[in-house]
């Protein structure tokens, strides 16, 4: 099993769950997990431990994100491509000289 398939496998990605996650609003609001860890570690000498919460929060956001939503009216926007693309990708088998995981 590749590792591509492992992680789609741990974010529990069946058919039904990559369509959702095909949503343009799924795709908008991941980009809000970056920030939010960048400012927890950002923030860890003000509030302590406390920075533990939007660290935590933003991982749990990141985890249940594409079963959040509902399968998009339409797939011709970029966002909704973009992550057929990524399944298709994590499908596909790739050549032993391109596999960065070994």
């Amino acid at each position: 099993m590749t590792l591509e398939r492992k992680v789609a496998q741990a974010f529990r990605l069946t058919d039904e769950n990559w369509m959702k996650h095909a949503n343009p609003w799924s795709v908008w609001t991941r980009y809000s997990v970056l920030p939010l860890i960048v400012l927890a570690f950002w923030s860890r000498v003000w509030i302590g431990w406390w920075c533990m919460i939007p660290g935590v929060v933003s991982l749990l956001w990141m985890f249940f994100n594409p079963v959040f939503f509902a399968k998009p009216k339409s797939t011709r926007n970029w966002a909704s491509k973009s992550v057929l693309g990524e399944r298709v990708y994590g499908k596909s088998e790739k050549p032993r000289a391109l596999s960065v995981m070994g």
